[in-house]
């Protein structure tokens, strides 16, 4: 799957790559959305935080059961059918969300924009992977999550001052959001094409063809690809729990306006976005993923005990840890890059999904303990929670962060940014040219 080591960057590629990734920010827009108008959710659909967290949870559990069959799919159907099927999902969600008047209908629109959005970040990759040259793959990777972090950064402080400019009418500006999708849709529709090869570019492979079931046997068995796909949601679950749930409802705790609060998740997104276009860059330049991942669990660590153990009254403190803690969770951008190498040609866009869904896995279910643990420690609900009800839930982050470390110090093996399982192949046309 990962182009041609000196292949050309074509006009036609840098579009579809665009538009892809304006799909990826949309559809992590929908993902984070909820997070910035928890009050007013929960108040007008009369849900406690327990549920609150479940309905943010519910989008992460279609998304996360869908990251193994979407690989498939996408080799199969192609990215062009796909990307059109996904977003036409996500955009009728959108619309089903803002009409919603129980906790069952917002339940069931949340899953919706799961299964939608969860084919945007692998198809993503392979248009990276197949329209671009090999050796920028890991930057394409970082630049690619650098403008779909675009979509949790507008879903944070300017969609709070949107809100309040509209008097808190959240559920208008969500039916808004839809028809941004819907032009989306028709954009994807005029210009995505999938990658055809030329006779040139024809590679034979000297190995038989196997079957489904043993190719997801073998990546079943590869241990680097489980290694990597922990570590991946280790690093990254902080940012889903403060960046997409409860980071705007923990800051008004400890004082924060919602307008501030709201800017300080966009600040961790900032951080989220830039860490994952420098660190995929400094990767591909030092030719080395290791240390990336190690010092991405380092940083995590610290600025995780920083938020959750210590009594900040400075939103300038704030907004230090916030913003690092996005560069720390850009660790999972490289992770990416590194899982494509540890595996073969054949499993290259399953192992991107397991990876991918084993990340949303950990984001489904760590909410929802952390939401759990926030309602026992607090007196009331809702708007009256306190900086301490948040403790225990919280102490989940620096733990993951640590068990990153260790995986990334002692499980991960370096790749030197180079294919692990490289098949044997020849071109067509050498051998045309050699038998005549």
């Amino acid at each position: 799957m990962l182009g041609k080591e000196n292949a050309s960057f074509s006009l036609l590629g840098l579009i579809i790559w665009l538009l892809a990734s304006f799909f990826f920010l949309y559809e992590f827009f929908l993902r984070t959305f909820v997070g910035t108008i928890a009050n007013q959710i929960m108040h007008d659909l009369a849900l406690s935080p327990e549920m609150f967290a479940l309905l943010g949870s519910a989008y992460y559990f279609a998304y996360a059961l869908m990251q193994v069959p979407v690989g498939i799919l996408t080799d199969k159907f192609g990215v062009r059918r796909i990307l059109i099927f996904a977003i036409l999902v996500c955009v009728i969600s959108a619309f089903l969300f803002a009409n919603a008047a129980s906790f069952s209908q917002a339940f069931i629109s949340r899953m919706m924009m799961g299964f939608g959005s969860s084919f945007a970040f692998v198809c993503l990759l392979v248009i990276a992977a197949t329209w671009f040259p090999r050796k920028y793959f890991g930057f394409f990777v970082g630049a690619s999550q650098f403008i779909g972090t675009m979509g949790p950064l507008l879903a944070a402080g300017p969609l709070a001052a949107v809100l309040v400019k509209s008097n808190g009418d959240w559920r208008t500006l969500l039916a808004d959001i839809g028809i941004i999708g819907g032009i989306l849709a028709l954009l994807i529709f005029l210009f995505v094409k999938n990658k055809t090869q030329n006779r040139e570019q024809i590679l034979i492979f000297l190995k038989q063809k196997t079957p489904l079931i043993v190719n997801l046997k073998r990546l079943m068995q590869n241990p680097q690809a489980w290694a990597i796909a922990f570590y991946s949601a280790l690093v990254y679950t902080s940012m889903a729990l403060l960046g997409a749930i409860w980071g705007t409802t923990y800051l008004e705790a400890c004082g924060l306006s919602q307008a501030t609060a709201s800017h300080m998740i966009s600040l961790s997104w900032l951080g989220y976005a830039i860490g994952c276009l420098l660190l995929g860059a400094i990767s591909d330049i030092a030719k080395r993923r290791r240390p990336v991942l190690i010092i991405s669990a380092i940083i995590g660590i610290v600025t995780t005990i920083g938020i959750t153990y210590f009594s900040v009254h400075s939103p300038f403190i704030y907004a230090l840890l916030f913003f690092w803690l996005g560069i720390a969770a850009a660790g999972q951008s490289v992770a990416f890059a590194a899982i494509a190498e540890h595996v073969d040609l054949a499993t290259k866009a399953t192992a991107l999904g397991l990876n991918n869904g084993t990340i949303t896995l950990f984001s489904t279910f760590t909410p929802l303990i952390t939401g759990l643990l926030i309602s026992l420690s607090g007196k009331t609900h809702g708007a009256h929670l306190v900086p301490h009800d948040f403790t225990a839930g919280f102490s989940v982050m620096p733990l993951m962060y640590l068990l990153s470390l260790l995986i990334s110090v002692f499980f991960i093996r370096e790749t030197y940014c180079k294919p692990q399982k490289e098949p044997v192949y020849v071109k067509i046309d050498s051998l045309l040219k050699q038998s005549a």
